[in-house]
């Protein structure tokens, strides 16, 4: 007799969730969402109670994670200080500009960076040893682990200096050694049974919707344009003159990867239609690159970890997959394929709304995926 499928509540309903709803019409801004979403992962570093550096006098390294720590530092835009760090990627120069130093990179936390495919993560700072003529400072991102989800070791040490409120977080659960933190972990392994959670099911279906109007949006500034709109020449509004770039040779690397997709049925309404006009050219455009550059990553550095953390610890000994308890007699089914697809996929159904109608389900797999990464690199599949 075949056992019936539970599933929790709020993956029957997550569909009738208000983010979900929100999402599903495009005629309703995802931007009022975002907030609410991103308070999900906001990594509350304060109301965990973490193990010790120390037990019973043998050095352990804290039970906080890493990515936990760095989000704390990065919604507060500390500035952090990288005393030594080697690139895992092939240099990339910006005409115009010159590095004082290779040493003692430090900046104040723009945001931290995942990569889609693979599981390098990474902290962007706005580094102060590159300068220009005029100015001082530029983006840099740092890789904090290699592609396959490691702690890279091509940096030691990240410094900074910690608030008053970080610093009585760390004392009062011993996790100083001497005027460091060691950390064991870059993601906690508990982290894989938010991967069957519905937050992490809503915030992979925003990140898809935010970049998929803001293509959108990419069309209407191209129709603007085509049509004689032009960006203002000087004040808000203005586009900056990029420098050109070169990129020293590297070498293609394989690493195993994994992709995760989410099914939904298709989003109902059409997007607005903008006039054509200068105010909705630069709004467009400014609306778009802060979604491209900002919202996007920070929701899929959450995303990502989750699912570094379903990959690493979501299996137990013998190599079968752990379920949470708000999942019971659900499978996931080998060899799936979209219709007139050929690339195999694991899936897991949650429900059906109707019959003939789009299942509500995750899809998975994992994948080789090559990597250009310095000549000097060491690793890879």
């Amino acid at each position: 007799m075949t056992e019936k499928k539970k599933v929790a509540k709020s993956l029957l309903n997550v569909m009738d969730h208000e983010i979900m709803m929100g999402i599903m019409d495009r005629q309703f801004h995802p931007e009022v969402l975002v907030e609410d979403a991103q308070k999900w992962w906001g990594f509350d570093m304060y109301s965990r109670k973490p193990g010790p550096a120390l037990v019973d006098g043998v050095f352990e390294g804290t039970d906080l994670d890493l990515a936990c720590f760095m989000s704390a530092l990065a919604e507060r835009g500390a500035v952090i200080n990288i005393p030594w760090y080697k690139s895992m990627r092939p240099q990339t120069i910006k005409e115009g500009q010159r590095v004082v130093s290779k040493d003692n990179r430090h900046g104040p936390i723009v945001g931290l960076t995942s990569n889609k495919d693979l599981f390098s993560f990474g902290v962007k700072i706005m580094d102060a040893n590159v300068i220009e003529t005029d100015s001082v400072g530029d983006y840099r991102t740092f890789s904090i682990t290699d592609p396959s989800g490691e702690m890279y070791d091509g940096w030691q040490t990240i410094q900074f200096d910690p608030s008053a409120k970080e610093n009585k977080f760390l004392t009062e659960n011993d996790l100083w050694t001497g005027n460091r933190v060691y950390f064991k972990n870059f993601v906690h392994p508990n982290r894989w049974i938010s991967f069957y959670g519905s937050h992490y099911f809503i915030t992979k279906c925003l990140i898809e919707r935010l970049k998929d109007q803001a293509k959108n949006f990419n069309l209407q500034i191209k129709r603007m344009l085509d049509n004689g709109i032009k960006y203002p020449t000087s004040g808000e509004g203005a586009q900056p003159s990029w420098p050109k770039q070169t990129k020293a040779e590297g070498k293609s690397v394989k690493f195993r990867a994994l992709e995760v997709e989410i099914d939904i049925p298709d989003y109902v309404n059409e997007y607005p239609v903008f006039e054509d006009s200068q105010k909705n050219l630069v709004e467009l455009t400014k609306t778009r690159r802060y979604w491209t550059y900002k919202v996007v990553p920070a929701l899929s550095f959450a995303a990502r970890c989750t699912e570094l953390a379903h990959l690493k610890y979501g299996f137990n000994g013998s190599g079968k997959e752990k379920m949470p308890a708000w999942l019971t007699n659900v499978k996931w089914e080998s060899g799936y394929k979209l219709k007139g697809k050929r690339i195999e996929w694991n899936r897991l159904v949650l429900f059906q709304p109707g019959v003939g109608e789009q299942a509500v389900a995750i899809r998975k797999r994992i994948k080789e995926k090559s990597e250009i990464m310095s000549k000097d690199y060491i690793g890879g599949v």
